[in-house]
């Protein structure tokens, strides 16, 4: 299992998560951001990539065409679709996937993965995901990824913290920035009601220049940075950036290289 696999596999942080869900105008902020930068319209065909419980594609809903909400995490997409089916909002299909595996073709207009869901693995891992999200989107189509910002996280940098979580679970978290991987690796300590346990994380945080290449390599044509979820020029005290990138007239090129 890998460390991702492991950590949504907890259950212990679901109540702090759930409190990021109940802020309904935290929520309605970023969903305005999204539909701002992505130009979306009542007729836009929507990716919601690594949608969690939901809180964005449900925010969307109401403004575009459809919204497919694809996550890995059942337990996450079991709530998601309750929480559809409760405000009686139909035009959401929530997929359970992999996005290594992604495997749309030109199926949507705009698509998005929001709050650092993205850099889990090898960076050619990473690199392929970007690939599938461009043959995922039509000629045009426009992506954003938000990230926290390497600049700004370095500014506040803490190699250590810890917290308690709403059921009782204790958390140590201890922090190392690997300059050269571009990755920050953290060690969390668990003391909770199923015993003791040791988490290992490792997550690729590009700096702000590395976007427009990784971009670029994956098939988008342009790719404009913004301070999160203001819509600002990027500085060295925001603390998110969104990678806004535009798919080109791309028909040759595949994930893998494939013909």
């Amino acid at each position: 299992m890998s460390w991702d696999e492991e950590f949504f596999a907890e259950t212990f942080w679901d109540g702090e998560y759930e409190a990021v869900i109940r802020d309904e105008e935290r929520t309605a902020r970023e969903a305005e951001f999204i539909a701002r930068e992505l130009d979306l319209g009542p007729e836009s065909r929507v990716l919601d990539l690594a949608c969690g419980r939901g809180r964005h594609a449900l925010s969307l809903a109401p403004r575009v065409a459809s919204v497919v909400g694809f996550d890995r995490t059942a337990r996450f997409l079991t709530r998601a679709r309750e929480e559809a089916a409760a405000r009686g909002i139909g035009n959401v299909e929530f997929v359970e996937g992999d996005m290594a595996r992604l495997d749309y073709d030109g199926a949507f207009d705009a698509a998005y993965c929001y709050f650092t869901a993205w850099g889990y693995r090898s960076d050619e891992e990473n690199a392929e995901v970007l690939a599938r999200v461009a043959r995922a989107l039509c000629p045009g189509g426009r992506f954003m990824l938000e990230m926290i910002s390497r600049e700004g996280l370095i500014r506040r940098f803490q190699s250590r913290d810890g917290r308690t979580f709403p059921d009782g679970t204790a958390l140590v978290e201890e922090r190392t920035f690997d300059f050269a991987a571009g990755r920050i690796h953290s060690k969390w300590t668990i003391a909770g009601p199923r015993g003791p346990k040791v988490l290992h994380l490792d997550i690729r945080v590009p700096a702000s220049e590395e976007y427009p290449r990784l971009f670029a390599a994956a098939g988008f044509a342009e790719t404009r940075l913004l301070s999160a979820p203001d819509g600002g020029p990027l500085t060295l005290d925001s603390l998110r950036i969104a990678a806004v990138g535009t798919r080109g007239d791309v028909r040759t090129f595949s994930p893998s290289g494939e013909a």
